[in-house]
């Protein structure tokens, strides 16, 4: 992780960027943190809202130009 992306998003917010970089979908992403698949949606609503993307290429897309991924 880097210390930007933490400064932005919370750690469950990373983690769950970092499991959407990987394709992994919301039952996935849901089952891998132990969380609801409905927490997985807010989670990436607010990851969306606060990076100023629209959909899950973006998002990754984002990550990746910012060094957040690789």
């Amino acid at each position: 992780m880097n210390s930007t992306m933490e400064q932005i998003l919370s750690t469950r917010e990373c983690a769950v960027l970092e499991l959407i970089a990987r394709s992994c979908k919301n039952r996935e992403i849901a089952l891998a943190l132990e969380i609801e698949e409905v927490t997985v949606r807010f989670h990436i609503r607010k990851i969306f809202n606060k990076l100023g993307v629209r959909s899950r290429i973006e998002v990754v897309c984002y990550a990746f130009r910012n060094g957040w991924i690789t």
